[in-house]
């Protein structure tokens, strides 16, 4: 009787058969996006996560990528706080600096269509977007929102100008505030994969304090480093509104896979 320790390997017959190999899948075009990014501007600050999902990802017979034609699945998550020491008008004591804090978190579920039209690409999202918000004056609760859901409605365009420019413009739209964004931008590519150019953001939303409508403009430049799984850009610039005028600055990175 013989013992064979573990480990220990057992060759095979002089006439066994090895299995033959499984060629390899051809690998597709990308079919998945994730982004993030984030910002500050002034006395606040953002960041956010997105991801994009080419719905024949999810089929076995279509093949499309996340840069062709086709239906999207779009989920996206953030934060963003607020801090400051304005002086405001305090019943009973008169004008006084106090210490102001605010943060949310929000997400949206959202399906679109991705369509080119030669040089033109345009993206179309429609879906829900979940807001909750907290506020704070001087350490206690100063009638914090709470959660809310909300209809969101976004717009992505690019329009290859030249073979070396292009335009940018995308806009959306929340019924949470009937808020209302937007975002031009006008590049030129000094390098294949480097491009830069001026840009500009509006914001407007309904004040949820005062009722009434509030509006920021933004008037800045980008630079963008692309690769063919991805980009990585910055922008930077003057944020102007009611209360004056302040800085912004943002970083947003994608890959496709």
């Amino acid at each position: 009787m013989c013992a064979i320790g573990f480990g220990a390997a057992v060759p095979a017959p002089a006439h066994a058969e090895l299995p033959a190999e499984t060629p390899a899948k051809p690998k597709g075009p990308p079919q998945y996006e994730i982004s993030g990014g984030g910002e500050v501007a002034g006395p606040s600050w953002s960041a956010y996560s997105t991801t994009l999902v080419a719905l024949s990802a999810l089929s076995k017979s279509a093949s499309g990528g996340i840069r062709e034609d086709g239906w999207r699945l779009r989920a996206g998550v953030g934060y963003w706080r607020y801090a400051d020491d304005p002086v405001k008008w305090v019943a009973g004591i008169g004008a006084q600096k106090v210490s102001l804090k605010r943060s949310g978190s929000f997400a949206d579920l959202l399906l679109g269509y991705h369509k080119g039209f030669g040089a033109l690409t345009v993206k179309g999202y429609a879906g829900i977007a979940y807001s909750n918000e907290r506020w704070l004056q001087d350490g206690a609760d100063a009638g914090s929102p709470g959660s809310d859901l909300a209809a969101k409605v976004l717009v992505e365009s690019w329009l290859n100008l030249t073979p070396a420019a292009f335009a940018q413009l995308d806009a959306g739209w929340t019924s949470l505030r009937n808020t209302v964004t937007a975002r031009a931008r006008l590049g030129y590519r000094i390098l294949p994969s480097l491009s830069l150019g001026p840009e500009a953001g509006y914001w407007s939303a309904v004040d949820a304090e005062s009722d009434a409508g509030v509006a920021a403009w933004r008037y800045g430049a980008f630079v963008r480093f692309e690769w063919n799984s991805g980009e990585v850009s910055v922008s930077g610039g003057a944020s102007d509104e009611a209360a004056g005028t302040d800085y912004y600055a943002t970083i947003n990175a994608l890959m496709r896979f």
